[in-house]
């Protein structure tokens, strides 16, 4: 058998995905009446362990998922790798717990669904919205999970000095109204329009990172909490000693991400979560562990209660070298982060002797330089905030060579844009500025007076040198590496002194959140279904810097470094037409306006695309079973986590 994959081979393979046409609605799903449930049944052995039957610690009216291939079975660890607290996105990714999720039963069909709610449902005009949670619903230590822990959400961590204000829920600089109606539901209410809510939702929990929506574990996170009635001072001194940190609310997280060590699942065990599975220990102990939750929420079609795996294992590792040496030797059982495209021969011809099987899905997203129009420096801004300057930096690059040379002809060279098949895909766009070009560059930057200084690199109109630095992660021996060092020799050889910046993930987070980026590198991923998460095209998104401290002026109450842009900027357009089409109960309509802001960027791109919609390479043991193949991977569609990993298992 021939283990090299071609791209014709590739697109054959996800032929029929999502990609072929992603099409979501944001309105409440009418939910069918449910068959008569079965009886709920447990692993072996947890109803003694918890000391709760299992029929007493799911919802009376459990979420039902049905297994993608086969009814599973129980144990089991399932072993991955994770490159430590900064890699906090691989295994949260897995284990999310959203009101409103994605449901996509085929590649060709997603849609919403409920989660640990029962159903929500929305006045006319979007502007109000009801959600009921499933009655019994518990947290992991077995407390009841009831709209007073909805209202310690809003009063603590929306309204309060937590400050998670996220823009869905905050519209035009006016705080959502909450309105509690009983134990189980509560109504939320907005100034203006809201219709794209439920897949703002699906895409970014609205609450807590990895959810649970709208709410928090009241009974446990208010004693951290100084003004609270149930605080408890030695608990919140010992737990900022134990962190390093010198606020109690830091305890919670920076800039309102609530991901700090007391309130993200993955930085403290002891947190009562929703989710499928919770931390056991410290995500810096080497393996990160996650154990069952014995009260998750959600049963198969014959009563069993999910997860089927009892365990997820995360071994610490820094060389992608040696991760990939795991693969080969059989100790990954299922995991696409950190496996690279460009290595495809090498997984194929060790499928064997790993005891695995690749299966392919498609990224939805486009390699991607993002010179920072926010840069200290006034001249580099000015430079980089200039279409011509943008396009002789995008001309310059060879994508066809890069994509052969690096990536063995897998990839796509594109333009960072909405990929085949999102509704908002457009091919001019995709093309725009990606003709190699080095001459017409190279007149470009004549032209903007950046003369060639004797060094044989061009001066600045100040008349000093031309320096600047391309900020990325990928580490020497990477295809990513391969792929930057190119791009600097490219833009050299048209007189540009350009050198890279190679930093660890946090350090690159902390650098692009405080503007202290020339040049970033990261990929333009969430372009499937672009309106649930816009970021990449309107500023807001750090890690892909091209406006980071226009993005945080415009975020309300975002507590990061900001800058105004000027009256006329762009921006200000993209802005405006991101809250009008936001705004619109039309779809449609809505679409249009939506299109007006991408035709800004296809215009003259703000972020340079390279090449993208590469193969995704799913290491997966040949004994688990539901994992399937053919899905498209976005940050959006939350990646593995589209088709959920509770429903995986380990065939006995």
């Amino acid at each position: 058998m021939d283990n090299k994959l071609s791209r014709r081979n590739f697109l054959r393979v996800v032929a029929g995905s999502t990609a072929g046409a992603i099409a979501v609605s944001a309105a409440p799903i009418a939910l069918a009446a449910p068959a008569k449930q079965a009886e709920v049944t447990g692993p072996p052995n947890l109803d003694d362990l918890v000391g709760v039957p299992a029929a007493e610690r799911v919802p009376v009216n459990p979420r039902v998922i049905t297994p993608y291939e086969e009814t599973g079975q129980y144990g089991g660890t399932w072993r991955r790798a994770f490159k430590g607290i900064s890699d906090r996105w691989g295994p949260t990714k897995l284990n999310e717990e959203m009101a409103i999720e994605w449901d996509a039963p085929t590649p060709e069909d997603v849609g919403l669904t409920a989660n640990f709610i029962s159903e929500w449902v929305q006045n006319d005009d979007a502007t109000e919205f009801t959600f009921t949670l499933r009655e019994g619903l518990k947290w992991s230590d077995g407390d009841d999970f009831t709209t007073e822990d909805v209202q310690f959400w809003y009063d603590y961590m929306y309204l309060g000095e937590l400050g998670n204000k996220q823009d869905y829920y905050t519209l035009g600089g006016v705080d959502m109204e909450l309105e509690v109606v009983d134990d189980l539901t509560w109504t939320v209410r907005f100034p203006s329009p809201n219709p794209l809510l439920p897949i703002f939702i699906a895409k970014s929990t609205g609450g807590m990172t990895a959810g649970p929506t709208m709410a928090g574990p009241s009974h446990y996170l208010t004693r951290f909490i100084p003004d609270h009635e149930n605080a408890d001072q030695a608990a919140i001194d010992a737990a900022m000693e134990a962190n390093g940190v010198t606020s109690w609310q830091e305890l919670f997280g920076t800039a309102g991400d609530l991901q700090g060590p007391i309130a993200f699942w993955f930085r403290n065990p002891e947190l009562p979560v929703v989710n499928a599975w919770k931390s056991s220990n410290l995500p810096t102990e080497d393996p990160h562990i996650m154990e069952r939750n014995p009260f998750y929420h959600a049963v198969d079609p014959d009563g069993q209660q999910l997860p089927y795996i009892d365990r997820i294992e995360h071994a610490l590792f820094d060389d992608n070298a040696v991760f990939d040496l795991w693969i080969a030797q059989g100790r990954i059982d299922m995991q696409s982060r950190h496996v690279d495209s460009a290595n495809f021969t090498f997984y194929k011809e060790n499928e064997e002797a790993g005891n695995y099987r690749v299966m392919l899905w498609r990224n939805a997203s486009t390699n991607a330089l993002h010179p920072n129009i926010n840069n200290a420096d006034p001249v580099l801004a000015e430079l980089f905030d200039t279409a011509q300057f943008r396009e002789a930096l995008s001309i310059a690059i060879n994508r066809v060579e890069i994509n052969e040379l690096v990536y063995s002809g897998l990839f796509e060279p594109r333009q960072a844009s909405p990929v085949t098949g999102s509704p908002q895909y457009d091919p001019e766009f995709e093309s725009r500025w990606t003709e190699y070009d080095p001459d017409r560059a190279n007149a470009l930057l004549d032209e903007l007076g950046l003369e060639m200084g004797s060094d044989g690199f061009r001066l600045r109109p100040d008349g000093e040198p031309l320096v600047f630095r391309i900020l990325h992660r990928e580490t020497t021996g990477t295809p990513g590496a391969d792929e930057m060092q190119l791009v600097e020799d490219y833009w050299r050889a048209v007189g540009l002194n350009v050198s890279q910046d190679v930093v660890e993930r946090s350090l690159y987070e902390e650098r692009t959140e405080n503007g202290d980026v020339d040049v970033g590198m990261w990929s333009v991923d969430r372009s499937s279904i672009v309106m649930a998460d816009p970021g990449r095209y309107i500023g807001t998104t750090d890690d892909g810097p091209w406006a980071p401290l226009y993005g945080h002026w415009w975020t309300p109450g975002s507590p990061l470094k900001k800058v105004e842009p000027p009256a006329d900027h762009p921006i200000r357009e993209i802005w405006r037409l991101w809250e009008e089409a936001r705004a619109e109960p039309d779809e449609a309509q809505r679409n249009a306006i939506f299109q007006q802001l991408l035709d800004i960027h296809k215009e003259h791109p703000y972020q340079i695309g390279t090449v993208g919609e590469s193969p995704r390479i799913n290491i997966v043991a040949n004994n688990m079973a539901n994992f399937v193949e053919g899905y498209i991977a976005d940050d959006t569609l939350r990646d593995v986590g589209l088709i959920n990993p509770v429903q995986f298992f380990f065939r006995s």
